[in-house]
């Protein structure tokens, strides 16, 4: 299914382009409307989303059709992957594009999740498209990489979360999600920090960067605006979330250390005087996407609940998917390099500029996959 959009140009005529709308219905059945992901993936297409279905035919034009070829490990509580006991594989991710994981956690190879967090964050990724069913990740053919590093109820240890960086990296992932935020431990009050604030954690991603993996970490959801820190932020790329209207949300942390946001639904940030903020409207939409509630890992259905950055990190994740799939900067470009790419093709939000509200603005995926002109002379 398709439709035409008008895209500007350089020489400010504007010309009709198909951009890929895929068939997914919105929710969970073949028996709603076709295309009807639009209705509830405002973050996709909205005014204030990433920019999508046109960078979905810009990669496929350039064979990166959906950020195909590229891995993502993603580190959280596990994901929907397989039948297995009381675990059933989620019908929105397709069993052939799995890549072998591990459970951290459990110490075995079966990373099923029990806790539904994870298998939000994949299918945020990479959901498929084009199925009748449920959502469309943004990255819809990526090969996603399960690694179960929190437990039943959330919770997780940074040399856990260590290790499995080390997992991936030596197991080929090219990206690495971690949706997740690190707290001082009881029995003083929890107070947030950067995912780099442990020493393990930091060493491992050290240990990422120089083997050319980029790391998308979730900002953190406290509003605590000296998290993320400056310190070690070329160790991961920091992403804060943003609501329906294009305002910081209350909960993301908006530290020095922002680089980019990416839609996490919710409500407006209730200190700014950004123009965007609609404090007297109605709170935005959350994000919505198929998992299944906590406790229940065989009942799958179409999510709304979920708000944070822990939703922001994977639409980042999967706008980079589509940047190297599509090799817009080059074959096999390192960390830093996509990195300066995103933001330079981030929508500004905020104070003109670079701020610790927004970083270099919203993620454009349309923006980051056109390809960059070819210097003359």
């Amino acid at each position: 299914m398709t439709a035409l959009v008008l895209a500007p140009v350089a020489s400010a005529r504007l010309l009709a382009r198909a951009a890929f709308v895929p068939n997914d219905t919105g929710v969970t059945s073949a028996s709603g409307p076709a295309g009807g992901w639009q209705e509830v993936q405002w973050e996709l297409n909205g005014p204030f989303g990433i920019n999508a279905p046109q960078a979905w035919s810009q990669a496929s034009r350039l064979d990166g059709s959906g950020g195909r070829g590229v891995t993502v490990a993603v580190l959280d509580s596990g994901v929907a992957y397989a039948d297995r006991g009381p675990y059933r594989r989620s019908p929105d991710l397709s069993a052939t594009r799995f890549v072998r994981g591990h459970d951290f956690v459990d110490d075995d190879p079966y990373p099923n999740d029990e806790f539904g967090h994870g298998t939000f964050v994949a299918s945020t990724i990479g959901a498929t498209a084009n199925n009748s069913y449920g959502t469309v990740g943004v990255a819809y053919r990526t090969l996603i990489m399960p690694l179960r590093v929190l437990d039943f109820q959330g919770r997780g240890y940074p040399r856990t979360i260590a290790r499995a960086i080390r997992y991936a990296v030596q197991r080929g992932a090219d990206i690495i999600n971690l949706s997740l935020e690190l707290y001082d431990a009881p029995p003083q009050p929890p107070v947030p920090r950067s995912v780099t604030a442990s020493r393990s954690v930091r060493a491992a991603l050290a240990e990422a960067r120089a083997s050319g993996v980029l790391v998308v970490a979730a900002a953190g959801n406290s509003f605590d605006p000296r998290v993320p820190g400056k310190r070690y932020d070329t160790l991961a790329l920091n992403v804060g979330g943003t609501t329906e209207h294009g305002c910081l949300g209350s909960y993301s942390n908006h530290g020095p250390g922002m680089d980019l946001v990416a839609p996490g639904g919710g409500t407006d940030d209730p200190l700014t005087t950004d123009p965007n903020c609609q404090l007297d409207s109605p709170p935005g939409r959350d994000i919505s996407g198929v998992s299944f509630p906590t406790g229940e890992p065989r009942r799958f259905e179409i999510l709304p609940r979920f708000r944070g950055t822990s939703t922001a990190a994977p639409h980042v994740s999967g706008v980079a998917a589509l940047v190297i799939a599509s090799r817009v900067i080059g074959e096999r470009p390192a960390p830093a390099a996509i990195e300066r790419h995103l933001e330079a093709t981030a929508r500004d939000l905020g104070v003109p500029g670079h701020d610790h509200l927004y970083g270099a603005g919203i993620v454009d995926a349309t923006a980051a996959t056109t390809p960059l002109p070819t210097p003359s002379g």
